[in-house]
This record gives C-alpha cells, sequence and structure tokens, in this order.
C-alpha cells in the first residue's frame, strides 16, 4: 500500500494537469484570474513539498562531508584508526 506522502503527490500532480487544462479554456478574466492563483499556490506547495524532501538530505550530506570527525565509519584515506 502507498503511503500518505505518495497520495499527496499524485493529487499535486493531477490537480496542477487539471489546471493547465482549463485555464486555456476560461474566457472570463476574473475567472481565468482566479485559477492563476489557484494554480500557482498549487505549485507552489508541491514544489515545497518537494524542497523538503531533497533538502534536509543535501545539507546534512553537506555538513557531513565537510566535517570528517563527524562520520560513523572511518575510512582508511584519511589515516585514522
Amino acid at each position: 500500500m502507498a503511503s500518505l506522502d505518495t497520495y499527496l503527490h499524485i493529487i499535486g500532480i493531477e490537480l496542477l494537469a487539471i489546471l493547465a487544462i482549463v485555464l486555456p479554456l476560461l474566457n472570463n478574466r476574473s475567472h481565468k484570474r482566479a485559477l492563476s492563483t489557484v494554480f500557482l499556490v498549487v505549485m507552489g506547495f508541491t514544489l515545497a513539498h518537494f524542497a523538503t524532501h531533497l533538502l534536509p538530505g543535501k545539507i546534512a550530506a553537506f555538513i557531513y562531508s565537510s566535517h570528517h570527525e563527524y562520520r560513523s565509519i572511518k575510512t582508511p584515506a584519511l589515516g585514522r584508526t
């Protein structure tokens, strides 16, 4: 069974696809502006959600790779035992 996080990804991407299809079909300016705002908000939340998946691992990898004393596995290349 897929996790709740996977369902959030699928729902967000489907919502963006639906809005991308509907927006060009609208003629009313106020409706188009409202749906454009909704599209940008959903896109922002989706990008922020993806960033929360990627950035913590990247930041941690950078910190731990730049400070050798934090490595849990000592490598022979460092000359430590």
